[in-house]
């Protein structure tokens, strides 16, 4: 009596992927529960390292990117290249109003505040599916070439207003954290919450420039305070800041070629004084610039600031534009997309081949296509067609994941990482 025929390579990661899906699920769900912000994601990245080492990984590095990122570097059996994956770790300042058993209720201080935080943009997902891929990568270490890097990367959202320097992927870069080993190629996921119904696991995927590079500002108003009952003594920098939130409106509005480039500008924070009858010395803005065509940033920065300086130096007042941060578009290596391309339609669901876009959204993990030849895709996780719930868009307090779509995300990264360099088949039959 014959024996039954072993299984190939591909049969046991898939196996494994099935096997730890219901545990990936768990782990994603305490995440979520106990969410935490940029550069503050202290009780995460203990539980990434820490699962790291149980695994026998080479090489856990904590404390990276100035706070609390976790690389870990697996070797294995025979020589080749490195291979990067990255999962980003952190929540945002949002109060959760999903009513899942694990929403979160917790609380954290961001820019001196104390605020609510939730997983408003996926973030649990993707940590715990790089931690599943860690697992099925260490117990196929054999048959790996080369080597794996896990980046657990800190305030992909950004940091909070205090934050001095680069922070998030652009200070992993700045820090040299993939001088040794060098990967050869990046790989990453986020999941994708688009409110079409049946699009979990769907996989989706664009070649060369996609999305828009984002330029992130502090504006600083400076007046003069005083009693609020005799305003004619003060220069008021809320007044100058509502003033420059509506003409800064103008910019996408009145000085781009909506043809040729997509613009947006957003005032995400705008804060100043601490009592009612107290016009305060300075107030404060934080937003975004983003646009589709790089060529024009120099140009846009330089009428943000000249529309500041204009409307603060008309009313008395002093305004200073600092630009903290650029993060460039999206650029995923045309010829890694088409190498990689049967790795993602292995793991796409049958019903779900891989969708090519020409777009996507904005992820600082672009900072790495300095680095190495980059490749982002999207996973759906849109809910069911008879789910009665329903989810908000990403950054929104009803914003859910359709858990299901996460094997379909584990499968791809796992396949990228084995496929890149060609595992051994030393163990598969002939």
């Amino acid at each position: 009596m014959s024996n039954p025929r072993s299984e190939t390579l591909t049969e046991r990661l898939d196996r494994r992927a099935d096997e730890i899906f219901e545990r990936m699920i768990a782990w994603r769900r305490d995440f979520h529960a106990n969410p935490e912000l940029g550069n503050q994601e202290i009780r995460t990245a203990g539980i990434v390292a820490e699962h790291l080492e149980r695994l026998g990984f080479d090489e856990v590095r904590r404390n990276r990117g100035g706070s609390t990122g976790v690389i870990g570097i697996l070797k294995g059996g025979q020589p080749g290249p490195c291979v990067a994956l990255r999962a980003d770790m952190d929540a945002l300042p949002v109060r959760e109003a999903t009513g899942l058993d694990f929403a979160s209720v917790k609380t954290g201080l961001w820019g001196g505040e104390t605020v609510p935080i939730m997983h408003a943009c996926g973030h649990d997902a993707h940590t715990a599916v790089q931690m599943a891929v860690a697992e099925i990568l260490a117990a196929e270490r054999d048959a790996l070439r080369g080597s794996v890097m896990l980046v657990f990367q800190p305030a992909e959202e950004g940091a909070e207003p205090d934050w001095q320097g680069p922070s998030g992927a652009a200070r992993l870069v700045a820090d040299g954290e993939f001088d040794d080993p060098k990967p050869d190629a990046f790989f990453c996921f986020h999941v994708l919450q688009d409110e079409r119904p049946g699009t979990a696991g769907e996989i989706r995927v664009h070649e060369g420039d996609g999305t828009y590079a984002m330029n992130l500002m502090r504006i600083k108003i400076h007046g003069r305070g005083g009693h609020g009952a005799f305003p004619w003594r003060t220069v008021d920098p809320l007044l100058i800041g509502a003033q420059i939130l509506t003409a800064l409106q103008a910019i996408p509005a009145k000085n781009v070629n909506v043809n040729e480039n997509a613009v947006t500008l957003s005032i995400g924070i705008f804060k100043g004084g601490s009592k009612f009858n107290v016009i305060p010395e300075t107030a404060e803005m934080e937003g975004a610039l983003r646009f589709t065509d790089p060529a024009t940033g120099p140009y846009l920065e330089s009428r943000v600031e000249a529309v500041c300086r204009g409307i603060a130096e008309a009313a008395g007042g002093r305004a200073e534009v600092d630009w903290y941060m650029r993060v460039p578009l999206m650029h995923n290596d045309p010829a890694l997309v088409r190498r990689m391309r049967p790795s993602l339609d292995r793991a796409a669901p049958a019903d779900k081949p891989v969708v090519e876009v020409d777009n996507c959204f904005l992820d600082d993990v672009s900072n790495f296509s300095a680095i190495a030849p980059l490749l982002f895709f999207t996973v759906g996780v849109g809910l069911d067609e008879a789910d009665t719930a329903r989810s908000g868009f990403h950054h929104e307090p009803t914003f859910q994941v359709n858990e299901a779509g996460l094997k379909t995300a584990l499968k791809a990264m796992v396949n990228l990482a084995v496929d890149y360099a060609g595992a051994s088949l030393k163990n598969d039959p002939a």
